[in-house]
Order: structure tokens, then sequence, then C-alpha cells
């Protein structure tokens, strides 16, 4: 029995240690996490704040005041983004300059860059300003969508998440 075992293994690892034919490459370690209609990195708008802390494997910076109805939070692994919580479930993502997203815009862009990329992108009137914008990319089931706020002729703020808290002008806590 141990003459099998034995002969049985130096088989094994003949064939383990012959060349093997090369495998496809694996795939490069995907770029900046994108802002986008469904979220950002591992953080999909929908979830529960416990699955989005499991996902970015820390723990959300809460406000002094946190209001389980709706507060802003903070994860280490996303600087530069506050997430919209209501009632346990991450609804959306403000995201500050520096943070790609998946139209392509900057803050800084002008209303003209952004309406020549994207002539179907939904511009409305700003509920404050008389001379700014809102500039809207819903995904195609109308169900999220990114934002884009156009004051003095350029983008100042950007977010996305699901309808309706993506809409509200106002953050909560």
């Amino acid at each position: 029995m141990r003459t099998y075992l034995v002969l049985g293994m130096i088989a094994l690892m003949s064939a383990c240690s012959r060349e093997m034919p090369s495998s496809p490459p694996l795939p490069a370690a995907p770029a900046a996490a994108l802002l986008s209609a469904g979220g950002i990195g591992p953080i999909r708008f929908g979830m529960s704040l416990a699955q989005a802390e499991q996902a970015t494997g820390g723990k959300a910076a809460l406000p002094q005041a946190f209001d389980p109805a709706c507060s802003m939070v903070r994860f280490p692994a996303l600087p530069n983004l506050r997430f919209m919580v209501e009632n346990g479930i991450v609804t959306r993502a403000d995201a500050g300059p520096g943070v790609d997203n998946a139209v392509g815009v900057s803050y800084g862009d002008t209303l003209e860059q952004v309406r020549s990329r994207h002539p179907k992108a939904q511009v409305s009137a700003h509920k404050y300003d008389e001379n700014g914008n809102y500039v809207s990319f819903p995904s195609a089931d109308g169900r999220a969508a990114i934002i884009l706020e156009v004051t003095g002729g350029k983008v100042t703020k950007m977010r996305a998440g699901l309808q309706p808290a993506v809409a509200y002008v106002e953050t909560c806590g």
C-alpha cells in the first residue's frame, strides 16, 4: 500500500513540475473607484451600513449627532466622499473634487463642456441659484442617477445614488 502511495505522489509531483501551458494573464487591478449611479468601489447603493462597513473593511465614521433616519457618514477607505444612510441603508454618495465618475466630468468643467460630451443629459434649473443648473444622468431603469450641480457655469457639486435620495438638494445631518 505504501508503495502505491509513494508512486502516486511521485507521479503527481512529476506532473506538477512539467511545464504547463501558459494561462491567460490576470486582469489588471481596477483603476480608482468610479462613482456611478449604482455605487462606488465596494459600496453599492441599497446595501446596509453593516454590509458597507464589511465591504470597505472598516467602520463608518458617524456624525456626533447620528440620526438613524438619515445621516451622512464617511468610510476611511473612500476619502473625499460622504454617504447618506437612511434607516440603515446606504442610499447616496456626495463626492468631492478628485473623485472620478462614470460620466467623465470633473469639478470645474463648464456646463457647455458637459452638454457637448453628453447632449442627452437632463438639464434643469437649480433650486437656489437662478443662474445654476442640475445635470442628471439617470440609470437605465430610472431608479438611480448621477447628478451634477452647476453654479457660475461650472460643476461645483456631484452626487450619485438611489431615487429619491440622490435628488434631495440638501443632505441630512
